[in-house]
């Protein structure tokens, strides 16, 4: 089984096929632990005209990394791992210079990742930065495994770096967990990038800035990902994706979710809710009847936390028979169609017998038809890497013009789900394996996509997938 590592970091390419620097920190508990890596001479990257890319980047303390990206446009795109050393799915984005004094507004984060035990967490905060770096009004949401924390005070300060290296943050909780300290990879003053350095947890993730719940009827598109869990079966690797449908004035209706429970596909599972339209400190609480997290709980409480980024979401049940670790992003729908005659960018990150795969792709949509390239890396899982496979599916869209559309492949098969006119996200709906991922078009005007910016990275703890069947 593979365990947890999570990279974050900066390197810089000349444009002429040279990584010139950069650094990275990596999480690796079970391996190597908590570090900083420094990018050595001889890394390369290519990219073709497709968008498609690979980086060879060597260490000057922990070998070589291999890596394949799709490019959305020239800000930034999607990236896997693609060495037998480890696999992970993410995004990178193009770095913008970014002062202290920008940093003074509220933000929302966004962490997932594992405890000192190697037990899956997730934490959502809310805070607010002064032209120093000092929070005030901070509040913070914590589910470590169903042991569950909320609405709890938090302080600590985010500095930015020296140009160069990376800022950095501590996190101060009125918990046991004390302070906890992170690298800060600033994006630009909307968009920071959290990994934590000091080994107490091992968590990783996005700070965005705060906003508001709309007064007005609105469709959110969600995916969430993590463990369910049962008296009878333990933890079990589970996966949602569905509509969001909120009133403007607390009350959730006309929603739907479709999930993945350790292979076990249901859709179309119809709930309803409320949610508490006044913030405190960016915060707010969403619980949903009907709404199934794996257990088929009758309810289902999240903490929110909306954001430029999408309503950071963190479930928060404290059933001793149910509920689980789940977290994602819910995000404003405001397109319904998938663009034909583009090029889009993909990654999926999933969970089977053996461990983790990862998959990267560019492909082209003819009309609801598919075509492209793809790239496997099932290493962790006994496997082997697998680049440049022929990838060929078909899209076919819900007949209600929801946006939801299923994808069938040779490779796999998607619930999909489009939030805007050029971001799409999905779960996968195999019995072998579960996973969630995005896709995104690729333009050369086109701007980082909020929805891929932030992706909501499955969290399987090693033994919880007996019930999934290896696909190759």
């Amino acid at each position: 089984m593979g365990n947890l590592m999570e990279i974050t970091g900066t390197l810089v390419a000349d444009g002429n096929g040279n990584i010139s620097g950069g650094m990275f920190d990596v999480n690796n508990p079970n391996g190597a632990g908590v570090g900083s890596v420094t990018v050595g001479n001889g890394s390369t990257y290519k990219v073709t005209s497709d968008g498609r890319g690979t980086a060879t980047v060597k260490t000057t303390t922990s070998g070589t990394f291999g890596f394949d990206f799709v490019l959305h446009s020239s800000a930034g795109g999607l990236i896997t791992e693609f060495d037998t050393g480890g696999t992970g799915s993410g995004t990178f984005e193009l770095q913008s210079p970014v002062a202290q004094t920008d940093l003074a507004q509220a933000y929302a984060l966004s962490l997932t990742g594992a405890d000192s035990g190697i037990n899956s967490m997730s934490t959502v905060a809310g805070f607010t930065l002064d032209a120093g770096g000092t929070m005030s009004n901070g509040v913070q949401d914590i589910n470590d495994s169903r042991t569950v924390l909320t609405s709890l005070s938090l302080s600590g300060s985010v500095l930015v770096g020296a140009a160069g290296a990376p800022g950095t943050a501590q996190l101060i909780t009125s918990t046991s967990l004390a302070t906890l300290t992170f690298d800060v990879f600033p994006i630009d003053s909307n968009h920071l990038k959290f990994i934590e350095t000091d080994g107490a947890a091992f968590l990783a993730g996005d700070a965005f800035p705060q906003s508001s719940i709309p007064a007005s009827p609105s469709t959110y598109v969600f995916t969430l990902s993590g463990l369910d869990f049962t008296p009878t079966t333990g933890p079990a690797p589970f996966v949602t994706g569905g509509f969001l449908m909120t009133d403007g004035v607390g009350g959730v209706s006309q929603s739907e979710q479709d999930i993945n429970d350790a292979g076990t596909v249901t859709t179309q599972i119809p709930f309803t809710g409320l949610y508490e339209t006044t913030l405190t400190n960016g915060r707010t609480t969403v619980t949903l009847t009907g709404f199934n997290n794996g257990s088929l709980s009758n309810t289902t409480t999240f903490a929110a936390y909306p954001s430029a980024g999408g309503l950071q979401l963190l479930e928060i049940d404290t059933s001793a028979n149910s509920g689980g670790v789940t977290t994602g992003v819910a995000y404003p729908q405001s397109a319904t169609t998938l663009a034909s005659g583009q090029g889009y960018g993909l990654n999926l990150t999933g969970s089977n017998s053996t461990g983790e795969e990862d998959v990267i792709a560019e492909f082209t949509n003819t009309n609801g038809n598919f075509s492209g390239l793809i790239d496997f890396n099932d290493a962790m899982g006994g496997g082997s890497l697998s680049g440049g496979n022929v990838f060929t599916a078909t899209y076919a869209p819900d007949s209600s013009n929801s946006g939801r559309g299923q994808i069938s492949s040779s490779a796999f098969n998607l619930i999909s789900y489009v939030v805007n006119g050029t971001t799409t996200v999905f779960i996968e709906q195999d019995s072998n394996q579960v996973g969630v991922g995005s896709f995104s078009q690729q333009s050369t005007s086109a701007t980082s996509s909020l929805a891929v910016r932030h992706l909501a990275v499955l969290k399987v703890k090693p033994g919880a997938k007996g019930a999934l069947t290896k696909r190759h």
